[in-house]
């Protein structure tokens, strides 16, 4: 078979599920992870023996051609089935169904997730990757081996009910505050240690104590076997604020009664927003006042007069109008108040009649200045391409600019599609650096939603990093006053001190893995991927080549490279998105020397 041949398969518009093919092979002898696992084009060096995601060649799969009529089932059917011992799916039990099929400007990615009688197997998933012209580019592979021998020892049915898996989780929080958002709960399989077991995973987003809770309750026992608070949070060193006054704990059915009350008076007595492009001004920072006066002296709490030659009047044609005010919402961004505020205090967005007036030191200021930044950032991924079926973000954002309990810190929740931003110390909207480091968690989300395990953490951080520096380089100035730090005003040296983009004598090794924020002795684990990838933009930006053309390919090279992969998998799938995106162009090359340079590539 030919290469071109070999690559070319009918799954750009998979939109069914597809069950495994039992093969009658002799089956593993115990439940457990298959090495995550990522095929690509060219002939991808070995990955060392301790890498955590191995890297093969694209040609170890068999893609069948497309031939005419062949309807999608059929066509995942079939790549399934020639490749199930390739891809370690000989005598696993289970299905794979299709539950997305998304449109990105380099093809379409096609997410197949792994279930066990009808239920998601946490971890398991595979992301295939078809290229515009119909071929396989990549396939990221991460399964839960199960053996058909072992399927009848594990459990079908809850033992427990949903209400008192809520309840479990409820009461060992200790809720004394108000439902964010409505509970969600799902039955799944979790392997532990070559066990698997059926659990309920439940979701629970609270103003005390103060997060996005997620907890993995044993559906049979009632054990808790996981907790996690699953926002992104960039590193300040403050932990989160809490209430200055205790509280008893509140029930959870009178908590969940109370949001349905509260969620039917909003929706009641909401005013219409009449959704248009109202042009409205407004007064920002573009990017912080740090660099626009550019003086490193500046101090949070100095005299107003400081700061009068930072602001900038800008206009934007993407509010909309509610009862004859301008509303800071539009399709894809909406400044709300869904988290408590400094104090614990619920604050209205800001309207106006014609403009934003507001200066720092009035929450209107950060409503404007927010809202600015992030519908501007979306445009530009329109303008790379992300737009109709390929929008990042079809349902939009929710942003509350006065959240988090006033806290020194902002975030982005998964799933949720909020954005958080905190009071402490400088106000993080005062900052584009904090914004679009926000808004990069919520990109690389959505263009890979299988994002975790691995390095994916300190990868997640050091992207939001590099999104914030590119973001500053298309800025007048942005760029211009200290260079190589980010989070220039947020994180002056009498906040928390910020981070680098700079670390050139940060080194991978491959034995370790890389979470977000770790310290690990002149460096950041998130400044070893922010490193190589600005360093890249820097050196492409001198040659002439554009910063578009080097985000896109960062973009890319993110998309369908599933869970669980390391710092050299992700390195190499976007050398090889460069190729693909600028050939002919020093893209591919300036990216892969800048990863051997830190020894993230061999």
């Amino acid at each position: 078979m030919t290469s071109s041949v070999h690559a070319r398969l009918f799954l750009a518009y998979v939109a069914a599920s597809a069950i495994l093919p039992a093969h009658g092979q002799v089956p593993a002898p115990v439940i457990g992870p298959s090495p995550a696992t990522i095929y690509l084009p060219g002939g991808a060096a070995a990955s060392p023996a301790d890498a955590t995601t191995r890297i093969k060649d694209i040609k170890a799969l068999s893609a069948p051609e497309q031939p005419a009529g062949k309807n999608v089932d059929a066509a995942t059917r079939e790549f399934l089935s020639r490749n199930s011992k390739e891809l370690g799916l000989d005598g696993t039990a289970g299905t794979f169904p299709v539950v997305e099929s998304k449109d990105f400007p380099t093809g379409k990615r096609i997410r197949l997730q792994q279930n066990l009688n009808g239920m998601r197997v946490i971890g398991g998933n595979i992301q295939i990757a078809v290229s515009n012209a119909g071929t396989v580019e990549s396939v990221a592979k991460n399964v839960v081996t199960i053996p058909a021998g072992k399927k009848g020892s594990i459990p079908t049915a809850a033992k427990l009910d949903e209400q008192a898996a809520k309840d479990i989780a409820w009461n060992d929080l200790g809720v004394t505050g108000e439902l964010i958002e409505p509970p969600d709960i799902e039955k799944a399989y979790l392997n532990e240690q070559d066990v698997l077991t059926l659990v309920y995973v439940i979701k629970l987003a609270v103003t005390e104590p103060f997060g996005y809770w997620e907890y993995t309750v044993d559906a049979t026992t009632g054990r808790i076997a996981a907790k996690r608070d699953r926002r992104i949070k960039r590193l300040t060193g403050q932990a989160d604020a809490a209430s200055a006054t205790p509280r008893l704990p509140i029930p959870r059915i009178a908590a969940e009664r109370a949001f349905r009350m509260a969620s039917a008076s909003k929706a009641f007595h909401a005013v219409p927003v009449v959704p248009g492009s109202d042009s409205v001004k407004g007064y920002i920072f573009e990017t912080n006042p740090v660099t626009a006066i550019k003086d490193g002296t500046l101090l949070y709490g100095d005299p107003p007069n400081r700061f009068n030659d930072a602001y900038r009047q800008v206009s934007h044609s993407h509010a909309s109008r509610a009862n004859q005010q301008i509303v800071l919402k539009n399709a894809f961004v909406r400044i709300e108040d869904f988290e408590p505020g400094v104090g614990g205090r619920t604050m209205a967005p800001s309207t106006a009649s014609v403009e934003w007036t507001a200066r720092r030191g009035d929450n209107a200021f950060n409503d404007f200045m927010t809202f600015y930044h992030i519908s501007s950032n979306l445009e530009y991924l329109r303008k790379l391409g992300y737009r109709g079926t390929g929008e990042l973000f079809p349902n939009g954002l929710a942003v509350d600019t006065d959240g988090l309990m006033g806290a020194d810190q902002s975030h982005y929740v998964p799933g949720s599609d909020r954005l958080g931003f905190g009071h402490g110390c400088v106000n993080d909207n005062e900052d584009t650096d904090v914004i679009l480091h926000e808004l990069a968690h919520a990109i690389h989300y959505h263009l890979n939603p299988d994002w975790y395990g691995g390095d994916s953490g300190a990868i997640g951080e050091g992207f939001g990093d590099y999104w914030a520096v590119s973001y500053r380089l298309r800025a007048p100035g942005g760029w211009d006053f200290l260079p190589g730090k980010v989070f220039v005003w947020d994180g002056i040296d009498a906040c928390w001190g910020g981070r680098r983009v700079d670390r050139a004598n940060a080194r991978f090794a491959p034995s370790r893995r890389y979470q977000a924020h770790e310290a690990l002795g002149g460096f950041i684990a998130d400044e070893l991927w922010s490193t190589p990838l600005v360093s890249s933009l820097l050196e492409l930006r001198a040659l002439g080549e554009s910063i578009e053309s080097v985000d896109a390919v960062i973009l890319a090279g993110m998309t369908t490279i599933g869970s669980a992969f390391d710092m050299p998998a992700l390195a190499r799938k976007t050398v090889e998105a460069a190729k693909t995106l600028a050939p002919g162009k020093p893209h591919a090359q300036v990216l892969e020397n800048n990863f051997r340079k830190h020894g993230i590539l061999q």
